[in-house]
């Protein structure tokens, strides 16, 4: 099933420069999920518009986006704090095995034996591997992913192998 939805990359810092553009911090792990836009959703609170990007350039650790239709500091400064996100449908595919936390939260689990655990709720970083946060009627267990054999988005379902003791 194709989730349908927006996922937040960057964040406008402010101005850079006279020319209207804007420093942007990065919230992705893909960089090429910002710099293969050809134009971003901005948003604040409930407000959402679309704003094509002229160019887009690296600057340390964050970078440079110049948009269509902002040609001064102060227009960009209107922006500062507003999130820039893009259509799930619009992010760089992944490899084979590998899935945005998106398309995770809402499994449903079950042991390789069949036994419901729960459903995905949330995801945990560590460093080391991320931990699935998941909900059944009565509690909430912490999973670690090695422990997933199997996902399947179209179906909805995560298979996962735990430890004696882990559920």
């Amino acid at each position: 099933m194709k989730k349908e939805g927006f996922a937040i990359v960057s964040k406008i810092l402010g101005p850079f420069g006279v020319q209207g553009e804007a420093k942007c911090s990065i919230e992705t792990d893909i960089l090429e999920n910002i710099t293969q836009q050809k134009g971003f959703y901005l948003r604040k609170g409930n407000r959402r518009i679309y704003m094509e990007v002229e160019y887009i350039k690296p600057h340390h650790r964050s970078f440079i986006i110049k948009f269509k239709g902002l040609e001064t500091p102060e227009a960009v400064k209107y922006f500062k704090g507003w999130f820039l996100e893009v259509a799930y449908e619009d992010l760089v595919p992944l490899e084979e095995g590998e899935y945005y936390w998106f398309e995770l939260i809402g499994l449903k689990a079950f042991t390789r034996e069949g036994e419901f655990v729960g459903v995905v709720e949330d995801i945990i970083a560590t460093g080391a591997h991320d931990v699935y946060v998941i909900r059944s009627e009565d509690k909430e267990i912490l999973i670690p992913s090695v422990f997933a054999e199997k996902i399947d988005t179209e179906e909805e379902i995560m298979i996962i192998n735990p430890i004696e003791g882990l559920l």
